[in-house]
């Protein structure tokens, strides 16, 4: 506050000169004070902002998020065969991107994908740690809310994963789809689907 009215007199005086010159007056010291309050200074630590819980300290700025807006249709992962038609292909030509990967094929269905990967003849290393990685970042990098992902590199699994996605166009909901999911989560896992 005192730094400001300290700016404040300032950029007063600075004004009151500038017009004295551009009206050709010199400007001259004046023995009586000003009008102008007087401000002193002294050293006062400036304070610590307060943080509050989400105060949304990741966003750019530390702005907080806006109360008002709608929520990310896609927090619940996919919810309608519409955004899944298109989160599939979107992820699909994403890692088909990977120089690991050929062929990808992905099924969506609430918080559960399944991706299914045919590899590159020259790439030798196989379904591995940073290969999984690498696809749930992709998968995530294209629509938040997808918790489970289940990945296979079995080609009869990804053959049922591409007629699945041929259904989606003309599935009218989600539940069919859904369960034709679980049964290929569980021939993956080797149990019950998540």
């Amino acid at each position: 506050m005192k730094k400001t009215l300290l700016a404040l007199s300032l950029t007063a005086a600075a004004g009151m000169m500038l017009t004295s010159c551009a009206a050709g007056m010199e400007p001259t010291p004046s023995a009586s004070p000003s009008a102008s309050p007087t401000v002193t200074v002294t050293n006062v630590p400036a304070a610590e902002p307060e943080t509050m819980p989400d105060s949304g300290a990741d966003s750019p700025m530390g702005l907080l998020p806006d109360e008002s807006a709608s929520p990310d249709p896609t927090a619940e992962g996919v919810t309608s065969v519409s955004d899944a038609r298109k989160a599939v292909e979107s992820i699909e030509d994403e890692l088909e991107k990977l120089s690991e990967v050929d062929n990808a094929q992905v099924m969506l269905a609430g918080n559960t994908a399944v991706v299914a990967l045919e590899f590159d003849d020259q790439y030798q290393g196989g379904l591995d740690d940073r290969l999984r990685e690498i696809v749930r970042e992709r998968v995530n990098g294209v629509i938040s809310g997808v918790s489970v992902i289940e990945i296979t590199d079995d080609l009869g699994l990804m053959g049922e994963l591409e007629k699945l996605g041929d259904s989606l166009d003309g599935a009218a909901d989600m539940d069919s789809l859904r369960s034709e999911m679980e049964k290929i989560i569980q021939r993956i896992t080797g149990g019950s689907a998540a």
